[in-house]
């Protein structure tokens, strides 16, 4: 055999541990970048997750609390109530007109407050963020009429609660809310290039970053050889640390967007509760990376050496081998189990569903032939007297030896027993050393 011929065959013998390592560290980085990328693109591009955000906003107290202010502060910035409460006053009554103005402008907030707690309020704006969206998205996807019409710009249109709160503080202040009162700006014109090149890099990051993490995966556990059990654990830690980095990233950015847009400690609440809220979808994300990986982790177990292990697929070794089509009934009745669960956010899309189906056949396929080839004349039953084996003071599954028995027949008979896998290694040793005696 030539040196060349060697060198291969101790290569496939060891795997290769360098490039194996390096392959599971840059699909963790990869599958950490593509949980933010999933995130960004289902909130940020996706209309129905943006309205129920909106609406779990508004349910917030802290967010309600500013809303209420800022619409209290628009109708008295775009109507002059002093002056249409001296209409309606009687001339001597005309001076207490600015005190009742100022009152009411410190009532209008907790006016405004409960006006946004009714389901009127609660649909308007459902039906605003739903609006704002719609023309977002159709500005990021280049839609010529759209941006004309709006001049490049997308606002959050809440005249509709600013009239609401005006006619509860008297009817015909909400007739005087000018058109163009309560638009919040959410995309400006000056950045409609860049938010329309960042769409378009979005919009394909998330499949082509998972689709490259779970490559880079497969590979690491094809070139690992005879570690591929070992590697397959790691792909399993390696989804367990992208989930936790998210979530450890998430903390962290939070704190400094927080103190980057909370003008004083007023608004801080507020601030923090939208982006809690914000990132309620990348925790579900990140959740069931950590999810999955718990799940590959468990499965790398089972086939791995521990006795535990190694017990199981002894006493799943019959029914394995000759029941395959109840084998397979119960995998779909686990499988019909998660997909009600939903632990993996995968489960909700028929892309994902499809690929968790097949790496589960394949991986009851793999368990079953572990299974047959450890332990091909496993038989059924037997469990209870292995379990009784297992008993401090009772060394093998058998009744106790025959009177006059050998010890080299003994020895024997252990052996079989533990050819049969009814005995572990160590129960065979620690069986032949008692016969064998001090």
């Amino acid at each position: 055999m030539t040196i060349e011929a060697e060198s291969s065959t101790r290569t496939r013998a060891s795997g290769h541990p360098r490039i194996v390592a390096a392959l599971l560290v840059l699909a963790t980085l990869i599958a950490f970048l593509a949980i933010f990328s999933i995130w960004v693109n289902r909130q940020a591009l996706n209309t129905d997750n943006w309205v129920s955000t909106s609406d779990k906003l508004l349910q917030n107290e802290e967010v309600r609390t500013q809303l209420s202010n800022y619409l209290a502060n628009e109708l008295f910035a775009n109507v002059d109530v002093q002056a249409e409460l001296e209409k309606t006053f009687p001339p001597r009554l005309a001076p207490l007109a600015g005190p009742a103005a100022g009152a009411l402008h410190q009532l209008a907030p907790k006016v405004a407050e409960r006006t946004l707690e009714t389901s009127q309020a609660e649909s308007a704006w459902s039906a605003a963020n739903r609006a704002a969206h719609e023309t977002l998205l159709k500005i990021l996807d280049g839609n010529g009429s759209t941006v004309s019409t709006n001049g490049g710009e997308v606002t959050l249109d809440l005249k509709s609660l600013l009239s609401e709160s005006g006619g509860q503080l008297g009817g015909k202040l909400a007739s005087k809310v000018p058109p163009d009162a309560g638009q919040l700006t959410i995309l400006k014109s000056d950045q409609l290039s860049t938010a329309q090149d960042i769409s378009k890099l979005v919009r394909k990051l998330p499949i082509v970053l998972t689709l490259l993490a779970l490559l880079l995966y497969g590979l690491a556990i094809y070139l690992a050889g005879p570690r591929r059990r070992q590697a397959l654990r790691s792909v399993g830690f390696g989804f367990i640390v992208a989930g936790i980095l998210s979530l450890l990233l998430r903390g962290v950015a939070g704190n400094t967007v927080v103190d980057a847009l909370a003008g004083n400690e007023s608004v801080k609440p507020a601030v923090e509760a939208v982006w809690s809220i914000g990132t309620a979808l990348l925790v579900t994300v990140a959740v069931s990376a950590i999810t999955f990986g718990i799940l590959v982790v468990i499965a790398a177990w089972l086939a791995g050496p521990t006795r535990i292990a190694s017990s199981l697929r002894r006493e799943a070794a019959p029914y394995l081998r000759e029941r395959r089509g109840t084998t397979y009934a119960v995998v779909g009745l686990i499988f019909l189990v998660l997909i009600l669960w939903a632990p993996v956010v995968a489960f909700h899309k028929p892309i994902g569903l499809l690929l968790l189906a097949v790496l589960m056949v394949l991986g009851t396929e793999a368990l079953r032939r572990q299974a047959e080839g450890e332990f091909p004349d496993a038989t059924f039953g037997g469990f209870g007297d292995r379990l009784r084996a297992s008993v401090p003071g009772r060394t093998a599954a058998e009744p106790p030896p025959p009177a006059g028995e050998s010890k080299v027949d003994q020895i024997e008979r252990l052996s079989a027993l533990k050819e049969k896998g009814a005995l572990s290694e160590a129960e065979f040793e620690s069986a032949k050393a008692e016969v064998l005696g001090p």
